[in-house]
């Protein structure tokens, strides 16, 4: 409204507020016409008074309707004139009352004000944020025994959650680490004569495989003899013994040899012989 009429904010409240008074500017008809429309558009009523001898119209066109701006497009600002304002006694708010100026042209009456009761905070938050600040203050002391009482419930609440994480973590911090279970696989003994007949057979098994290379016509088990292979190869005596003291035994094949030892038993033939058999294909590689 204050920009429409260019005016100030305090006068257009005034206005919105049905208070009575008048543009002093002498407006042609067809302009205040359309200012009436503005105001009224606007929340208060309006009406036009002539003055003096008719003021000439300008032709109107009956299809273009004025610019938003018609109204102010005078030189210089509309200027109010007020009387003493007449207060509605449930009014929330009084507003300083203008001095009339000038000669008065348009009249604004009072528009019909909205049916709200005054006590309604909704339709005025002002009053609504004072009223509830004015509750806040009205009882300071039951404000901060609240504001104590809900600090001291949170207090509580922090010890709480402390107590129940200590009794949930100390149970871990002082117990014993678990040694891991170890393996209980019996390991059986070692019988250290069967060991060295192992021994034995594999250096043997080597052995006749390195003499058919260097000195046999070929690979050719059925030449290997133990006589030339000790004489060949340097093999004492002791080498040719299993570890129960009977002699390793050889026996050549068309397409394998073996060696073999008597056992604990020291007799061939029986069931605890020890036999190391490879084929002719195997000894190639």
């Amino acid at each position: 409204m204050a920009q429409l009429l260019k005016i100030s904010p305090e006068q257009a409240g005034h206005l919105i507020q049905g208070d009575r008074f008048r543009i002093k500017k002498a407006l042609e008809k067809s302009k205040a016409e359309h200012l009436l429309e503005k105001v009224r558009a606007r929340g208060a009523e309006c009406s036009i008074e002539p003055i003096g001898p008719p003021v000439r119209a300008a032709t109107p066109s009956p299809e273009k309707s004025p610019p938003e701006s018609a109204a102010a497009t005078t030189d210089e600002p509309l200027s109010l004139d007020l009387p003493e304002p007449v207060m509605d006694p449930e009014a929330t708010r009084p507003l300083t009352a203008v001095q009339p100026q000038g000669v008065k042209k348009i009249v604004l009456e009072e528009g019909e004000r909205a049916a709200y009761r005054p006590d309604d905070d909704s339709a005025n938050v002002g009053v609504f944020l004072e009223r509830s600040t004015a509750v806040k203050r009205d009882d300071p002391e039951q404000e901060e025994a609240q504001r104590k009482k809900r600090l001291l419930w949170i207090g509580a609440g922090i010890v709480a959650l402390l107590i129940v994480g200590l009794v949930l973590v100390l149970p871990m911090l002082t117990a014993e680490p678990e040694e891991p279970a170890l393996a209980t696989t019996p390991v059986k003994p070692v019988d250290p004569q069967l060991a060295q007949t192992n021994r034995r057979l594999g250096q043997l098994n080597r052995s006749i495989k390195v003499w058919m290379i260097q000195y046999g016509s070929g690979f050719n088990p059925a030449q290997v003899t133990l006589d030339r292979l000790q004489q060949d190869l340097g093999i004492g005596e002791q080498d040719m013994l299993d570890g129960w003291g009977t002699a390793l035994r050889f026996e050549p094949g068309e397409e394998s040899y073996q060696v073999s030892s008597a056992g604990p038993d020291k007799v061939f033939g029986s069931k605890d012989d020890l036999v190391r058999k490879t084929s002719v294909k195997d000894g190639l590689r």
